[in-house]
This record gives structure tokens, C-alpha cells and sequence, in this order.
């Protein structure tokens, strides 16, 4: 059956062993089997970091891919905290994605502030982090 009723998918890799997506192989492998435009990659910087992907992996993703997701972890267990909170080393991993051409959204993914009345300065933070890394990798002017 066609997906014709799909306006647009987006699949995960998500960094635990029972995902039916859980590398950039299998990402690569279902999108290919799929082959529909309207079907395609988000990636999610912290569960590359999770997953122990490099970051050259992701040039397998060209033209397969129209999202980003960009949070930290603490390189054990998903967190989605803002960067430089955590381990990701988010540099190659971003311009590997800016080389990818790709033509779709980046945003920042936040689970939730450990200090509730400190969302606003939490959101601030992420936000400020993201912007200067894409800054520094030319991916924002």
C-alpha cells in the first residue's frame, strides 16, 4: 500500500538494543526498503554519542535526512539536557550534518529542567549553547 496519506515521516535512532532503528546501518537499510520521499532520518545528536557512532557515519544520511535534534547526555543514559552539560563533543557531529545539504530543522530537544522554577533559564541556556555552536560550524549566521 502506498503512503500516500503521510505528509512526512521522521525515524530515530534510538541507542537501545531491542530499537528496530538503533544504527546508522539499519536507519540506511529501512529508509532504502521504504524508498519514499516523504519518509526520512532525524538525527539526534545525543543518541549518536549513546549509540558510539562517529560522526563520518552520518554521510551516509545525504539526502535521507530532515531533522535534527540537539541535546547532551551524560554518554550513559538519554537526558536531554542543553549543551555543554554533558559529554557530546557537538562540533563534528554538526558540520558532518552541514555537509549533509540538508533541508530541514534543527532544534533543540529538552526533557525537562532538574530546578522546574528554572525552565526559562534552562530553555535560555540550551537555546544560547545551540546558537553559538551552529555559529562556530556555520550552519547560522
Amino acid at each position: 500500500m502506498p503512503l500516500t496519506w503521510v505528509s512526512k515521516l521522521q525515524l530515530e535512532l534510538e541507542p537501545f538494543k531491542l530499537s528496530l532503528i538503533n544504527n546508522v546501518d539499519s536507519m540506511v537499510r529501512f529508509l532504502d526498503d521504504v524508498d519514499h520521499p516523504a519518509v526520512r532520518a532525524n538525527i539526534d545528536i545525543s543518541h549518536l554519542q549513546l549509540s558510539n557512532t562517529k560522526p563520518e557515519e552520518l554521510r551516509r544520511l545525504k539526502g535521507k535526512a530532515i531533522h535534527v535534534h540537539i541535546s547532551d547526555c551524560d554518554g550513559k543514559v538519554h537526558g536531554d539536557l542543553p549543551p555543554g552539560r554533558g559529554v557530546v563533543d557537538f562540533e563534528p557531529y554538526l558540520r558532518e550534518i552541514k555537509n549533509l545539504g540538508m533541508d530541514g530543522a534543527i532544534s533543540v530537544e529538552l526533557e525537562y529542567s532538574p530546578e522546574p522554577d528554572k525552565i526559562v533559564d534552562w530553555v535560555r541556556e540550551a537555546y544560547e549553547a545551540t546558537d553559538r555552536l551552529m555559529k562556530k560550524v556555520g550552519l547560522r549566521s
